[in-house]
């Protein structure tokens, strides 16, 4: 069972700047709405810069990311973001997203996100244990 930092909850209305002009979100949208579920996760550590500058990063960057589209979703829509930390690797994690409208599932999606430090002049990924113990202690 995941801890309750482990898992979050990120509710929106879908507005008509979100749709295309058939009415339905236009699905960059989407990748949108993830990044903002991600970061509405991160403000119980303060924010995304202060919990990559507490394992001495520059950023909890993006390294990888996919969707698959199940439902549409249209103006009015109330859409509920379900996000969960599915793995932990030595220098990446993979947070994996559902987004449903009521019980109806309408997109899945996945990011692998890894710590960015500034290391003998390059920008590198670092091992994330030290944000493993912070996040999944």
């Amino acid at each position: 069972m995941l801890t309750p930092k482990l898992k979050h909850t990120c509710e929106l209305i879908i507005t008509f700047g979100d749709c295309d002009p058939a009415g339905i979100v236009f699905y960059p949208n989407f990748y949108r709405f993830i990044d903002r579920t991600f970061h509405d996760w991160l403000r119980q550590w303060g924010s995304h810069d202060a919990l990559a500058n507490r394992v001495d990063g520059l950023a909890l960057g993006l390294i990888e990311s996919g969707a698959e589209f199940h439902h549409v979703v249209r103006d009015g829509d109330k859409l509920r973001i379900e996000l969960s930390i599915a793995k932990w690797r030595n220098k990446t994690f993979k947070i994996e997203y559902q987004a449903f409208i009521g019980e109806t599932l309408c997109f899945t999606a996945f990011e692998v996100r890894g710590i960015f430090q500034f290391s003998n002049g390059q920008i590198k990924a670092a091992t994330v244990g030290s944000l493993k113990q912070i996040i999944d202690p």
